[in-house]
């Protein structure tokens, strides 16, 4: 043969070590990503509906990304095993309604507006502290005032930041603290509107620093950053120096709040004399200057799961998948919050993973208000285990395992608040813990530099989830990971994805004009 050969002398027949899930009642997966969800899951979707059934789960939701290709595979698996297949899609959500302005409280363009921005030690309004305040006062398109301040942050600050900043501790070790600062701005900016490039993250800092103080800013807010992408559709990127060449503003040190904060006055100003000649009065209606003009390739989307509770329900998922695909692909087939709700009947929306838009309203410090928003867009909220957002600890977006347990009982406050059934997720992307290997490949020859650090995505028994959400308590615990998955299963019903048989398309006279 000249090769290795083996020659076998005796075979003999063993028993298969198989986990089971010995919960008396047990859960039901209601994220669960196959082959299909393309280079990323890696499990074949027969195998996970298998793992499933043999365990004696009732149901499972098949949620690949942007797609519904598993779903003949699962019929014919399903059919074979007595487990109701709940037929989904994690979609890219595309918030097709994303504000320019905040609290609006119809303000004349003519009346006053603080530019301002912030340097911070990081990238967590939670972990992070605030070293630089810059701010511009404006009032009949004129600068009338200005606000600009060192902050000791109290902690040391990273070495990529003085690089990306020029700021150094040595800076900032004489300043004032941010409470007599942040106090000194607030009386500054009172009957403000405020204006920032990016305003989610500046606004987010001020929150936090301010309710630790018992503080609060709920001045309306303008977003220069998404002003410019309703007023400059044809641009590639807009980063404030971008922004700036754009308009010919003249930005000196970036990434200096005083600096920057001046920069994006005078881009606002040219922006205003634009937002006027269109026929805008107040801050109210400047995104109606500017509707139709959002660019749907460039903005930004979130992760969001569709299930179909009936045929209805299948039917418009279907619509959903071929008009993303036809009329809104960019990389990803993108859902636009107008389509969803186009076709809104019969399909149950939860709100995700981290990736999400309510975990990223969290995570971004974002008001009440609109997280309550939010919450109230979705018929069920979604919690997942924390090595599944282990990532966000070492991005150092949040400071540690206990802040994600913060995030998650948040999230489970909010649906008591709302009367929404949250739901202990796996996020599946592989059937056992040990075939994360092939999803580290897939990933690692994708170019992800955290490839080898691969979170837990592997679907898990009952006991096992009842185990990892234990820090909330035995009662809501069995709440979120039995009683809502199940009560979300049984909102669905037991369909087929395709009718049974063949369909051959029928020309009049074909046969007859064949043999012909």
């Amino acid at each position: 043969a000249r090769e290795l050969t083996v020659f076998v002398k005796d075979i003999i027949e063993i028993e298969k070590q198989v986990e089971t899930d010995d919960a008396e009642t047990k859960r039901v997966e209601l994220h669960l990503h196959t082959q299909m969800s393309s280079m990323d899951a890696v499990s074949n979707v027969k195998d996970l509906i298998k793992r499933a059934a043999q365990w004696g789960h009732k149901a499972i939701a098949i949620t690949d990304h942007g797609v519904v290709q598993a779903f003949p595979d699962a019929h014919n698996v399903a059919q074979k095993s007595d487990i109701k297949v709940i037929y989904g899609m994690e979609c890219y959500l595309l918030d097709d309604n994303v504000p320019v302005v905040y609290s609006k409280n119809g303000q004349s363009l003519d009346g006053e507006f603080v530019v301002f921005d912030l340097e911070t030690t990081g990238l967590n309004a939670n972990k992070d502290r605030i070293t630089e305040v810059g701010a511009v006062k404006i009032r009949d398109g004129k600068v009338v005032d200005k606000f600009s301040t060192f902050v000791n942050p109290g902690i040391p600050i990273p070495a990529f930041i003085t690089k990306l900043t020029g700021i150094t501790n040595d800076m900032v070790k004489d300043s004032p603290s941010i409470e007599p600062v942040l106090l000194e701005f607030i009386e500054f900016i009172q009957g403000s509107v405020l204006v920032a490039h990016n305003s989610n993250f500046d606004m987010g800092f001020i929150r936090h620093a301010a309710h630790t103080m018992g503080e609060k800013v709920d001045n309306p807010v303008i977003d220069t950053l998404q002003l410019c992408r309703y007023m400059f559709p044809d641009l590639k990127r807009y980063k404030l120096n971008v922004i700036a060449e754009h308009l010919g503003v003249s930005l000196e040190n970036h990434h200096r709040a005083v600096d920057d904060s001046r920069a994006t006055a005078d881009i606002f100003l040219k922006c205003l004399e634009i937002i006027k000649s269109r026929g805008a009065k107040t801050i109210d209606d400047i995104e109606e200057a500017f509707d139709g003009n959002q660019d749907y390739k460039r903005a930004k989307t979130h992760h969001a799961i569709i299930l179909a509770k009936n045929y209805t329900g299948l039917k418009n998922l279907y619509k959903i998948v071929s008009e993303s695909h036809l009329k809104y692909f960019h990389k990803k087939p993108r859902v636009p919050k107008r389509l969803l709700m186009k076709y809104r009947e019969g399909l149950i929306l939860g709100s995700a993973c981290e990736a999400g838009e309510l975990y990223r309203a969290i995570l971004d410090n974002k008001p009440d208000k609109e997280i309550s928003k939010i919450v109230q867009f979705y018929d069920y909220l979604e919690i997942q285990p924390l090595g599944n957002n282990q990532f966000l600890i070492d991005s150092g977006k949040v400071s540690g395992k206990e802040e994600l347990i913060k995030i998650n009982k948040k999230i489970v406050r909010l649906a008591q608040r709302f009367k929404k059934p949250v739901v202990a997720t796996c996020d599946v992307h592989f059937l056992d813990s040990k075939d994360e290997v092939f999803r580290r490949i897939l990933q690692a020859g994708q170019g992800f530099s955290d490839a080898d650090n691969q979170a837990p995505l592997y679907i898990r028994t009952t006991g096992e989830m009842l185990e990892e959400f234990s820090y909330l308590g035995e009662d809501t615990a069995y709440e979120v990971v039995v009683k809502n998955t199940n009560k979300v299963a049984d909102m669905t019903e037991k369909i087929m994805p395709i009718p049974e048989g063949t369909f051959p398309p029928i020309i009049e006279g074909a046969e007859e004009e064949m043999r012909q």
